[in-house]
């Protein structure tokens, strides 16, 4: 809402507090302002009034973070980047001259200036809508991004935060060698277009490998972020530590930045869904790793409004931490509920 003068009053705006004149209402707040309100609030030398703005009228997550000044800072620079970073990538498939490690790392500082915190970035990654034109840059980028966070959140050095970052930027390159109809298919893939998505992390190591300059923790996770601790990944079904440290960190970020980009035929999860996801698949993690990211996670979305499946709006109390996906709710109404003892409300989205 805002306070404007009498003198900027015009018709079909809408009050945002009561009009007062000598202690009695004479327009009460949401009433849509007419030339008689004008003339009347004219006449009785109302000096100012408050109305709605826009942001006002924002009833979703979505909608209100468009107005969050801070989030169209980064969008803003998010964009540029983005840019920045397909470019180089482009120039490197098509010369195949090594990329200076801190031609990467600028992009990621650059966009990082706009983010003050992890939790903040969670919540601009959810609320961004990619072009879909760019969803094989926008993957990577975004896994950079979140690779910093989680490299802080686990406290790695700076040299190994640095790697894994690379290795976000890296990861997914061999998927930018197949066609874009078959790398975003909303439907089911031909087992022949299956096979050639499957071959990606070996492609994306086929284009990177005679690189010296490039660290081998970054190739290592290039054609190993499939691999599942269980031996279920792909392409070698590896087993446990005979996965690459740096490949085990990716895999975690890989699952999270799919499951939190929307797509033309799904919205985004939010983050407590992935973690039902994860939860779900805890086996297929080096779970040293993703349990004190899990736990970071569920912390972030405190305090955070969520619409369950039938409808009624409550916000994040407290994290369970058996069920980090199953969080203590609280409504308008001051009345709790305890989702990991009611598997019939499920999270659908933030608002």
């Amino acid at each position: 809402m805002k306070v404007i003068t009498k003198m900027e009053m015009t018709p079909g705006m809408i009050l945002g507090e009561d009009i007062m004149y000598q202690g009695e209402i004479l327009y009460q707040a949401e009433a849509v302002i007419d030339q008689s309100m004008i003339d009347r609030v004219n006449r009785y030398n109302i000096m100012c009034v408050t109305v709605k703005e826009d942001s006002d009228f924002a009833s979703t997550h979505n909608e209100k973070m468009q107005f969050n000044l801070r989030f169209k800072a980064f969008q803003t620079r998010y964009n540029e980047c983005l840019m920045r970073y397909k470019g180089v990538m482009i120039s490197f498939l098509g010369t195949l001259q090594p990329i200076f490690d801190n031609v990467l790392i600028d992009i990621y500082n650059d966009v990082c200036e706009t983010i003050g915190t992890g939790s903040e970035l969670l919540d601009f990654l959810y609320t961004m809508m990619p072009n879909e034109d760019e969803l094989t840059y926008t993957q990577c980028l975004n896994a950079a991004l979140l690779s910093g966070a989680f490299a802080d959140w686990l406290c790695l050095t700076p040299e190994d935060k640095r790697i894994l970052i690379l290795c976000g930027f890296y990861y997914d390159i061999g998927k930018w060698m197949l066609p874009y109809d078959i790398l975003w298919k909303p439907g089911k893939l031909t087992d022949e277009e299956f096979k050639a998505v499957k071959n990606h992390p070996v492609t994306g190591y086929a284009i990177v490998r005679n690189d010296l300059n490039l660290n081998e923790h970054v190739k290592n996770a290039i054609i190993m972020h499939h691999e599942r601790f269980d031996g279920s990944g792909y392409p070698y079904h590896m087993k446990g530590e005979k996965i690459d440290i740096f490949a085990r960190y990716i895999a975690i970020v890989d699952t999270y930045t799919a499951m939190a980009s929307p797509r033309t035929y799904r919205e985004a999860f939010t983050p407590l869904q992935i973690l039902g996801n994860f939860e779900n698949n805890m086996d297929k993690y080096d779970v040293q790793i993703l349990m004190p990211l899990m736990k970071k996670i569920a912390d972030s979305q405190i305090g955070t409004s969520v619409q369950l499946n039938d409808g009624s709006i409550w916000e994040v109390l407290l994290i369970n931490s058996t069920s980090y996906s199953r969080p203590v709710l609280k409504n308008s109404c001051n009345e709790f509920l305890d989702l990991s003892k009611h598997s019939e409300f499920n999270i659908l989205k933030n608002v």
